[in-house]
């Protein structure tokens, strides 16, 4: 007996089922895993009245305004063409990051659970704006973000006018200023495209104009249903693709167990004996041939071993559309939107700390353009430099100065300049000038150790300017600034410590972490931000009790050496630390600070403790060699380039000096009698941290100077080590609140720029 439908007739209800059903699923999956919308009853009821879904939903759009704007706005100070552009992208930055952390407070008054992403159609924005370049930049970006502050604006009035929540109305009044100021900046610009702007609501849509869609991941009406269908799948989350699989299993198996039965039941029972009568018992064949038996006859339908491939066609059919299912979404995800990085990328965060800093006019900028198009500054260095050949000048002039001014005699001076012209001569003089004076072991211990006579301080009789070959043509750097690579689990954000600019009372030459309780142990001048209690007699108890220049109480102190213009006479021309040590001139005040906190290029970061103890840099790599050496000078917008030499900025830069901080701690440790093992540096090529050592937030200062013209200016040193670039160091101890460095560690970890 044959099953009343046919096997194929079977199989294909049950794939066109499958198909239906796993659609079905598909289609009612959630957005993408990067638009988190918190889940909120419609309302719920807050000490400041209550919440109503449309209160939630403006605090998520100023939340995730802030989450692409603050980057775009960074990244506009460093590629727009137009200066007035890079101005609007600074304000808008740094106005949507004191916008974010209100809204930030805002919800967690409420209790609502703000996204961490932007949205994908904001993150289209951010894609367009990057890809731009020219002054096709300046005007997508101004143009997208017009846009985008034009859509909020309307959200924010109507929440305004309708809220029964008090913050919530607050916030609303706080925003709407904001946006509205926001979108003078742009307008003023004189690049917003009016006509391209979407109709305001309520305005009649002309019959042969189609409606504006509501977001651009929509797929485009030309496209038809094809379109719809990419676009959905584009859209579509991975929870969405695995629950349309399952589902799909689950048909098919339903059906492969449905056939097995109808088959079952179709095919005829073996013969038995009838009902009620006993079954016979046949005596054995005979044991001599009997006749041959009759042909049997040739059963319907194909022979049973041409049903063998009929019954794998249904598994074998099932793998090859499930299989299609699995690849064919990402295959079409890939082919319908743009590539995305293969890692999160450090890059805006590396930037963030850049643009903190007073931009630079556009003739540095068309400079350093033409620069990096070139690849060979030697036809620009009279431009960049207001003259190279009054540098050159100068140089010599300040080396005739510096002769005159030198604690050893001319020909002293002399020979040190050959040192440096010779390269690593330095290295060999300063080594043999210990040897013959037989103090020098003796000297650099007492440096280290802080124990010694406090009025006897090593190596002033080798104190000498810096050589010509200590400074270079920054157009003449080919040498990359050092970033870390990031990897796919990267913590892409940053932090910047709001600590200003230093204090000249804070000044001394006294290094409390490498020579406590030493007077003028450094025997150069530092300059502090941060905790006021910063001498040779601090104590970690002194640090958390003081007075502090940063913002959110934070007592961490952070010092460098000083740069001095050394046509200039200092305060301490006749005192430790200064003339005494060799270190003349006129002390520099920074034009800017920046003290940027990065997370790992491997992976998230854990907090640092209290009163851990950094330095970065060898202030002796003179002597020592280049092993710890990590100072990076460069020029405003020249960020790409840097130099272990003075670099030559053009008229208008600043000089830049960089300094990366380690960032893989032991978890023990606040400090090591090298002051370096207990807190070391990740790997240069994964980026992760090794040793059994974990990654804290890795700091970055940032050292702006209005630069003399020429040769004219010098590092603070050790006397022996003759102001050579190459010795730039720095020094931090954490003073912040255990509060403050959780929210550090979250910025960072979730990849914003706080």
């Amino acid at each position: 007996m044959r099953p009343p439908v046919s096997r194929a007739v079977r199989w294909a209800g049950a794939l066109v089922l499958a198909v239906i059903v796993a659609v079905a699923v598909f289609s009612s999956g959630g957005s993408r895993p990067n638009e988190t919308r918190p889940v909120t009853p419609d309302v719920a009821q807050t000490e400041f009245g209550p919440l109503a879904p449309s209160d939630v939903d403006l605090l998520v759009k100023v939340r995730q305004a802030g989450l692409w704007e603050i980057p775009t706005g960074q990244q506009m100070q460093q590629r727009a063409g137009r200066a007035v552009v890079a101005d609007v992208g600074r304000r808008l930055a740094t106005e949507h990051t004191e916008l974010d952390a209100i809204v930030r407070q805002t919800a967690d008054q409420l209790g609502v659970t703000l996204p961490s992403q932007p949205s994908s159609q904001q993150q289209t924005w951010m894609e367009q704006i990057t890809a731009a370049s020219g002054p096709d930049y300046d005007r997508t970006a101004v143009n997208l973000l017009r846009l985008a502050h034009g859509n909020v604006l309307p959200v924010v009035a109507q929440v305004r006018s309708g809220t029964r929540n008090d913050l919530v109305r607050e916030f609303a009044t706080t925003a709407a200023t904001f946006v509205t100021r926001h979108h003078e900046y742009l307008e003023s610009t004189g690049m917003v495209d009016f006509a391209a702007l979407p109709a305001p609501p309520g305005t009649p849509t002309p019959p042969s104009s189609p409606a504006p869609a509501a977001n651009t991941s929509a797929a485009p009406a030309s496209a038809g249903a094809f379109g719809a269908v990419v676009a959905a799948v584009r859209d579509a989350s991975l929870s969405s693709y695995l629950a349309a699989v399952v589902a799909f299993a689950a048909v098919i198996g339903a059906g492969t167990l449905l056939d097995m039965v109808v088959r079952g039941r179709s095919r005829p029972a073996p013969a038995g004996p009838a009902a009620g009568h006993p079954a016979r018992r046949y005596p054995a064949p005979p044991p001599f041939p009997g006749p041959p038996p009759p042909p049997r006859a040739r059963p319907r339908g194909p022979h049973p071993r041409s049903r063998a491939p009929g019954r794998a066609t249904g598994p074998v059919a099932f793998a090859i559309l499930l299989v299609a299912v699995v690849v064919l979404p990402p295959i079409l995800t890939r082919a319908t939107t743009a590539t995305p990085p293969e890692s999160p990328s450090r890059s805006t965060a590396v930037a963030a700390g850049f643009a903190a800093l007073d931009p630079a006019p556009d003739h540095v900028l068309a400079l350093a353009a033409v620069s990096r198009d070139d690849g060979d500054s030697g036809d620009n260095r009279g431009d960049r430099n207001s003259g190279a050949d009054a540098n050159g000048q100068d140089g010599a002039d300040n080396k005739n100065a510096d002769n005159e001014q030198g604690s050893g005699s001319s020909n002293n001076n002399n020979d040190n300049g050959n040192n440096n012209d010779n390269g690593n001569g330095n290295n060999n003089d300063n080594g043999n000038n210990n040897g013959d004076n037989g103090d020098g072991n003796n000297n650099d211990g007492n440096n280290n150790d802080g124990n010694g006579d406090a009025e006897q301080f090593p190596g002033r009789e080798d104190a000498a300017p810096p050589g010509r070959n200590d400074f270079a043509d920054i157009g003449d750097v080919t040498d990359v600034l050092a970033e870390p690579v990031a990897r796919a689990a990267a913590s892409t954000g940053s932090y910047v410590a709001q600590c200003g600019t230093p204090e000249p009372g804070l000044r001394n030459s006294d290094n409390w972490i490498v020579a406590p309780g030493k007077v003028n142990g450094a025997q150069h001048m530092h300059d502090y931000v941060g905790s006021v209690a910063t001498d040779a007699f601090t104590s970690g108890g002194d640090l958390l009790e003081s007075t502090t220049t940063c913002s959110f109480d934070d007592r961490s102190t952070f010092f460098w050496p000083v740069l001095r213009d050394t046509t200039g006479v200092g305060p301490d021309a006749n005192d430790d630390g200064g003339g005494l040590d060799g270190n003349e001139g006129e002390i520099l005040q920074p034009a800017n600070v920046v003290l940027q906190f990065l997370g790992s290029a491997s992976g998230s970061v854990e907090p640092m403790p209290q009163l851990l103890r950094v330095i970065t840099g060898d202030a002796k790599a003179v002597t020592n060699g280049d092993a710890n050496i990590r100072a990076q000078w460069t020029c405003r917008g020249f960020e790409d380039r840097a130099s272990t030499q003075y670099p030559l900025c053009p008229s208008g830069s600043r000089l830049l000096r960089v300094l990366d901080f380690p960032s893989c701690w032991d978890g023990e440790r606040l400090d090591s009698e090298d002051h370096r093992s207990h807190i070391e540096f990740p790997d240069e090529q994964t980026g992760a941290c090794q040793n059994d050592t974990v990654a804290v937030p890795q700091l970055r200062m940032i050292l702006a100077y209005d630069q003399p013209p020429g040769r004219t200016f010098a590092l603070d040193s050790f006397p022996d080590q003759q102001h050579n670039p190459a010795t730039d160091h720095g020094d931090f101890v954490n003073g912040m609140p255990p509060g403050l460095m959780a929210e550090v560690v979250e910025c960072i970890n979730e990849g914003l720029q706080c």
